[in-house]
């Protein structure tokens, strides 16, 4: 049976237990560091302030004939959204008798700090998972929904033309087949040239439903042909496709194909703040203490300490991940 540490020991005081959680917080925030898929497959950043303006990155250079030798140039930035964060928040009490005098009690109140960042680590993935879903947020490219049909390959010249990140038709992931055709319709996607962008899906985000008989699936070195009448080989039997389990999306079928390497140059679908609220004047917002001299103390007989946390978030550009609606 584990048993309390010296560390460990029962809390003298309201005072002294809340210092030890302070403690225990501060040394994990500071091994934390933040992971998971949406910082994979997004950005994340601090922001020193409630609002930041984020400019949106150009998708591609096209070298053409000199006719001026005064150049051409595009702006960096020449497009920008904002980003506001908003407040969230969670906590944690214990009746002070139980935490002075139970070491269970005790040992629940100081792996707290630890379970509090934990909790933020999901909160991040559900802040993006819920965004996925509902597809209402505008993303910051051409203001349409960031699944969309008929996105505009170039915001500034509607004569381009436009490329689609979303399947409406309803396909079973767990099919080669549909994940052939998918692939197939994403490497159409066109940057602000018109020109193809070059997307090479290389990963699929699903939810619990279809993550393990699509990993099934991949594994296979043979499979039935489409017809059905034959075995031929796997073209994904390889490797080149990922699977990334999302346990945050509440849709059972719904999946996601991305392109790593072009996120991985800038073309981010999403963007996450945090307002960074361990600089001087900010550091109050964050974990907000209630000892035994607080008025809640005097009703509830409980000591608490309640975590803030300021996020906001925002969809970015449509290119490297598309929809696909589960069957």
């Amino acid at each position: 049976m584990a048993q309390l540490t010296t560390i460990e020991t029962l809390p003298a005081s309201s005072q002294e237990a809340i210092q030890i959680f302070d403690e225990r917080y501060l040394a994990q925030q500071m091994l934390q560091v933040p992971s998971g898929w949406m910082v994979e497959f997004g950005e994340f950043h601090l922001t020193p302030s409630p609002t930041t303006i984020y400019p949106m990155a150009m998708l591609a250079l096209k070298y053409l004939e000199t006719i001026d030798q005064g150049g051409r140039f595009r702006t960096i930035g020449e497009k920008e959204c904002t980003l506001n964060v908003v407040e969230f928040d969670d906590g944690v009490e214990v009746e002070l008798m139980k935490l002075l005098t139970n070491a269970f009690s005790a040992r629940r109140w100081y792996e707290a700090p630890a379970r509090m960042l934990q909790a933020e680590a999901v909160f991040r993935n559900r802040l993006i998972a819920t965004m996925l879903e509902a597809n209402t947020a505008l993303c910051g490219w051409d203001d349409l929904a960031l699944f969309h049909d008929a996105h505009l390959a170039n915001p500034k010249d509607a004569s381009v033309g436009t490329f689609d990140n979303l399947q409406a038709s309803t396909k079973d992931v767990v099919s080669v087949v549909n994940l052939e055709a998918e692939i197939a319709l994403m490497m159409e996607v066109k940057d602000e040239n018109g020109d193809k962008l070059g997307v090479m899906p290389d990963t699929v985000i699903v939810g619990t439903a279809d993550f393990q008989p699509l990993v099934n699936l991949l594994k296979q070195d043979l499979i039935a042909s489409a017809a059905g009448t034959a075995t031929v080989r796997n073209p994904y039997g390889d490797g080149i496709l990922r699977v990334v389990y999302a346990p945050e999306l509440t849709d059972a079928n719904d999946w996601y194909l991305l392109d790593s390497k072009l996120i991985a140059r800038g073309v981010v679908p999403w963007v996450v703040s945090k307002l960074d609220i361990a600089k001087p004047g900010f550091d109050a917002l964050g974990l907000r203490r209630f000892d035994e001299n607080s008025d809640r103390f005097k009703t509830t007989s409980k000591i608490a300490i309640s975590s803030r946390i300021f996020y906001g978030h925002k969809a970015l550009m449509p290119h490297a991940i598309r929809l696909v609606k589960g069957s």
